[in-house]
């Protein structure tokens, strides 16, 4: 029994040896995250590549390689000091303590493929070596010809502008007084290797002329811009030629907007394609998802070439400013979370500011990442909820995170369980191990008891007063219990032997 006890022994003390040494080993674990300022950048154009590196725990020391492709890619520069060269950039930053650190990589695109970037290496805490790594690819494409026809300015050399000039407005009006005879139209281009045309005499009659200016990009897309200049009859005032009305504009907060009519030359939004709708009995130009959840329409000020988006309620006629961001090549408008539902148990309403817009998010009310928010986004015709990192601006899907319907109880999330499986997988491996040990502990005591005192279980008094006396010496164990062991006996006198 001695030997069974013994093997026994053995196996719990090694397997409690190597649960600790596995828990340590999992526990003592850092990741790596890959971002990029573009994933498809044109052939010179330049992209950042955040590496970001979570150590787990305080990080003095790291060392890392960067991989990536030198047929594509050509290394600029980056936030550290680096070694670059054949397709590696090596490095070995200092995070000072910091247990999470980003540090950032400048390219430029050399030829159109596609480029892996790899990172792998080893951050160092005060006890721990903390080996990471991280791979994502991203797209070079070929420098696409510009198919920007925009006019950057339009003026004439008498008269005003009705109404007055922006990129996106074809169409305009001016009136002059009878003694003006001569009208110089003055035009540049958006595009520096855009082509401008001016058509049209300069000389003017009475009543109507008009100028035109056409605009071919050096993708060839054209696109003209029409002047009609008013000349007063003899005798007429000026000012009773009056311009055409414009139907497609709108004041929003006192400022005049144009809703635009041609939206050919601006991005749309992924699962978004280009549609006309009537606005204010004329023609304009708006966005539809495949669903028809948006429509979006196209608004520019007279003193912005910039375009903003806005949307007009079902059971409104007024104009609302679309609330959304574009990461990347991809665009997401935050919406409303459906009614009737809200954040699960563990969660508060709060605002988190993504680009230009305060956005309604939620937050963990019990999490030590308190950079981390969760959104509900439309993107690409669905419906979903993001978690966004406002530290490094980051949006990315969260279907884990599930809305719950209001008038459902939720189930209370007490006791062991619910605190276990909140906890993060290393966590959960350093409490499995411990668990182990203790389980083997308790086993090894039990079996240590068993063989002390035999099948009979607990000592009874006479074995407790041998155990805790002077005599506890000169006894032995035995299946039956603890017992004296009898003196041995002294060999007798030699001089007896005599006799």
């Amino acid at each position: 029994m001695f030997e069974n006890f013994k093997k026994i022994t053995a196996f719990f003390c090694a397997a409690v040896l190597l649960l600790g040494i596995w828990a340590v080993n999992v526990s003592a674990a850092a990741s790596a995250t890959i971002a990029f300022s573009n994933q498809k950048p044109s052939v010179g154009q330049k992209v950042t590549v955040s590496v970001t590196v979570n150590g787990g725990e305080a990080m003095y020391n790291a060392t890392f390689d960067l991989s990536y492709n030198p047929d594509v890619l050509k290394y600029e520069s980056s936030n550290i000091t680096v070694n670059a060269g054949a397709g590696i950039v090596k490095a070995s930053p200092a995070p000072g303590g910091k247990d999470k650190e980003t540090y950032t990589f400048t390219f430029s695109g050399i030829a159109a493929g596609s480029a892996t970037i790899s990172v792998s290496g080893t951050a160092y805490g005060v006890d721990n070596d903390l080996p990471f790594g991280a791979s994502a690819a991203l797209t070079v494409t070929d420098a696409a010809k510009s198919d920007n026809a925009n006019l950057k300015s339009l003026s004439l050399s008498v008269g005003k502008l009705e109404p007055s000039f922006a990129a996106s407005r074809t169409k305009y009006n001016v009136s002059v007084a009878n003694n003006v005879t001569e009208c110089k139209v003055f035009a540049a281009a958006a595009d520096a290797g855009a082509k401008v045309e001016i058509l049209g005499k300069n000389a003017l009659a009475v009543g109507k002329n008009t100028r035109s200016v056409v605009v071919t990009a050096p993708s060839g897309k054209q696109k003209e811009y029409s002047i009609t200049i008013t000349r007063a009859e003899e005798g007429e005032d000026e000012s009773s030629s009056e311009p055409e009305k414009a139907l497609n504009e709108a004041v929003i907060d006192g400022v005049t907007y144009t809703v635009l009519t041609d939206i050919s030359d601006i991005a749309l939004p992924t699962g978004f394609s280009a549609d006309t709708t009537e606005y204010n009995g004329t023609q304009v130009a708006v966005a539809r998802d495949k669903s028809g959840n948006y429509t979006v329409y196209f608004l520019k000020s007279a003193d912005s070439e910039s375009c903003i988006l806005y949307t007009i309620p079902e059971k409104g006629n007024k104009f609302e400013k679309l609330k959304y961001a574009a990461f990347g090549d991809k665009t997401y408008i935050f919406a409303d979370i459906p009614d009737g539902y809200t954040a699960p148990d563990g969660y508060y309403e709060t605002e988190v500011k993504i680009g230009e817009f305060d956005v309604t998010a939620y937050a963990a009310i019990d999490s030590e990442y308190t950079d981390f928010y969760y959104v509900y986004c439309f993107y690409n015709g669905k419906f979903d909820t993001y978690r966004y990192d406002s530290a490094e601006n980051v949006l990315q899907r969260c279907p884990e995170f599930k809305l719950v319907k209001a008038d459902e109880k939720q189930p209370e999330k007490t006791g062991f369980l619910s605190r276990f499986s909140s906890l993060s997988a290393n966590a959960k491996t350093v409490v499995i191990g411990m668990a182990a040990a203790f389980i083997a502990a308790v086993v090894l005591i039990v079996l240590l008891i068993v063989k002390l005192f035999g099948k009979n279980g607990i000592p009874d008094e006479d074995d407790e007063d041998v155990m805790f006396s002077g005599d506890f010496d000169n006894a032995v164990v035995s299946d039956a219990g603890v017992k004296d062991e009898e003196p041995e006996k002294e060999p007798e006198d030699a001089g007896n032997e005599e006799k």
